[in-house]
């Protein structure tokens, strides 16, 4: 399992326990900070996480390494243009029937959306998680599903290689 974005690691330490002891789990991002956290976190709780400062468009796992990449909160810092990019990666990476799950803000279609994204200090959102089964889709995955009723702000994207 990967987990890309993993920021403070809390999302991928969760996912070591699914995935057990004979699961190897790995977190990437971009910010060297959030990955010291992370991998801070990892020491103090006695769990093996392989913890990258790593960019989603450019990683350097080998073709079909895993079989779920998770994806939380992370894709709407992404430039529209790198967001094809970022896809093809996962794409890249997943074994053949893995599955990628993105949990992302949605991108306000309201007033009340709007201020919400305002006090969250994301006003710049101007893509959503209700933007994303295109862009996956263009990318090649299959079995695209959204749920975008469990939560006011957030959207989640499943699909499959």
């Amino acid at each position: 399992m990967l987990d890309v974005g993993c920021g403070t690691g809390d999302l991928t330490l969760l996912a070591k326990q699914g995935v057990g002891g004979a699961g190897r789990v790995c977190g990437i991002d971009a910010a060297p900070g959030m990955i010291d956290v992370a991998r801070r976190k990892a020491q103090r709780a006695g769990i093996e996480i392989d913890y990258r400062v790593e960019a989603i468009e450019a990683m350097t796992f080998p073709d079909q390494t895993f079989d779920v990449v998770l994806s939380s909160l992370m894709m709407h810092h992404l430039p529209d243009d790198l967001k094809p990019r970022a896809l093809a990666e996962i794409k890249r990476v997943l074994k053949p029937g893995g599955r990628v799950l993105i949990a992302d803000l949605k991108r306000p279609t309201d007033w009340l959306g709007r201020q919400l994204m305002r006090v969250l200090m994301h006003g710049h959102v101007q893509r959503g998680a209700q933007d994303l089964p295109a862009l996956l889709s263009t990318a090649g995955f299959t079995a695209i599903e959204v749920d975008e009723k469990r939560s006011r702000i957030l959207g989640f994207v499943r699909a499959r290689v």
